[in-house]
């Protein structure tokens, strides 16, 4: 299938339109300050997403908040470093923070021209209004982590899609949805030798509005 064969996209938020990982790295440093010999950028993201990974099957009990409190905790004893429950708390919420990408607000004003644009992630209720204000989509394209639209019938039948209508834009890696396509975006952060099977490969949002334009030539 070419780009402009789908009718939807359903992006993937943290990562690929949200710099998840800077936002993250800011907001560890008042827990890393005056630490010598802490490990670097790249390990101690590392660690923070084993943390969170092995948290997730408790999402519904913690919520982001939660789930984002008690990784950072998990964090600081992986580093042997003490932290009190309302230093997490303060981490927790620096999620509403964490700025876009340069390229995602002008892609998905391009974008949003030739698909319905559905975003895939994990928010608190007070943040998600505003995420959907910075990345021009109505609050009901916005959708959680638990609730997979491609899965989810009843919605697909209401909003007159099939999986196959549907591209999945996700960073490495990520698993190829039964019926949807895939579009796997490198940001740099994967190593060039390692293999992941996708429809599409981009570098950016702008790769991607790039592609689509080329696409259209066709």
């Amino acid at each position: 299938m070419h780009l402009t064969d789908y009718r939807a996209l359903l992006i993937d938020c943290d990562e690929v339109l949200v710099d998840r990982d800077s936002g993250v790295w800011t907001a560890l440093q008042p827990l890393l300050d005056n630490h010598p010999g802490m490990p670097g950028r790249d390990a101690v993201l590392v660690e923070f997403d084993a943390a969170v990974r092995g948290l997730y099957p408790r999402f519904s009990e913690l919520g982001f908040s939660g789930l984002l409190c008690f990784a950072h905790r998990q964090l600081a004893e992986r580093l042997g470093l003490k932290v009190s429950w309302e230093e997490g708390m303060s981490f927790a919420r620096s999620a509403g923070n964490w700025s876009l990408f340069e390229d995602a607000p002008g892609a998905m004003l391009y974008l949003r021209k030739f698909y319905r644009l559905l975003v895939y992630c994990d928010r608190d209720a007070e943040d998600r209004d505003p995420l959907c204000e910075r990345l021009g989509i109505p609050p009901e394209d916005l959708h959680s982590r638990a609730n997979n639209p491609l899965e989810d019938e009843a919605w697909l039948l209401a909003n007159k899609l099939k999986p196959e209508n549907i591209m999945q834009v996700s960073r490495p890696p990520a698993q190829p949805p039964k019926s949807a396509g895939l579009c796997l975006i490198r940001r740099g952060h994967e190593p060039d030798n390692q293999e992941f099977f996708a429809d599409f490969y981009i570098t950016s949002m702008a790769d991607l509005v790039a592609q689509h334009q080329l696409s259209l030539r066709r």
